[in-house]
């Protein structure tokens, strides 16, 4: 039909050719491609990863011989996730925290358990003149160092090292051997406590070549003083 008015449509091409295709990076109403290098429906950028150094920290930082290791890496993560660039700052500073609390009680603890060892006294390492405290738990006895002007349960009196020489008299018994075993000066001091003299071995139900035998004086009031 034409048009009486002479006009056209805007799609209308009077010369025959078919409009061109709008380009597809062309802006728009309904939003199209948009610019290059975005996607439809403009996605947001993804959100920061949580950084695995400062996770590995608090980890790490609960178990007392790796507690330093999580400090170090405590710090670490603070200097990743600076910023926010990436998630988990919270995590790097509870591992610093944790870590150096952790540290600070493996460190007490280590030091408990070296003292309290070195204050025991063994068949192997025990000298005469020590005195000690005695400590009984069935047929264990247990040793502990004690200074002699201090108040105290006994004093080693006599050490002897089991040799195929002596193993039988030894294995009779252990008490009565000790009047063998301690020095004739030092057992004449201790006329008063004959009585008193217990003795200790590694094992008196096997006694073998090599073992020590230890004779101390422990009298049922204690000692304050050395005796020999």
């Amino acid at each position: 039909m034409s048009d009486p008015y002479g006009q056209h449509s805007p799609d209308h091409n009077p010369y025959g050719q078919p409009p061109a295709p709008p380009s597809p990076y062309a802006a728009g109403a309904g939003g199209g491609y948009g610019a290059p290098g975005s996607f439809p429906g403009g996605s947001d950028p993804m959100p920061p990863r949580t950084d695995g150094i400062s996770i590995a920290s608090l980890v790490t930082s609960f178990l007392c011989c790796l507690a330093p290791v999580g400090v170090v890496l405590g710090f670490v993560g603070l200097a990743r996730t600076k910023g926010g660039q990436r998630k988990g700052r919270g995590f790097a500073i509870a591992g610093i925290v944790v870590g150096l609390l952790m540290s600070i009680v493996s460190a007490v603890a280590v030091v408990a358990i070296v003292m309290f060892a070195d204050s025991m006294v063994t068949p192997g390492n025990a000298e005469v003149g020590q005195c000690v405290d005695v400590d009984e738990d069935g047929d264990a006895v247990f040793l502990r160092k004690k200074d002699c002007t201090e108040e105290h349960d006994a004093e080693i009196v006599g050490v002897e090292e089991v040799t195929d020489a002596n193993l039988e008299d030894i294995e009779r018994g252990t008490v009565a051997y000790c009047s063998t075993a301690i020095d004739a000066d030092d057992l004449a001091k201790l006329t008063e406590h004959l009585e008193d003299i217990n003795a200790v071995i590694e094992d008196p139900d096997d006694v073998s070549v090599g073992d020590h035998l230890v004779c101390y004086v422990e009298p049922d009031e204690g000692l304050t003083e050395p005796l020999l």
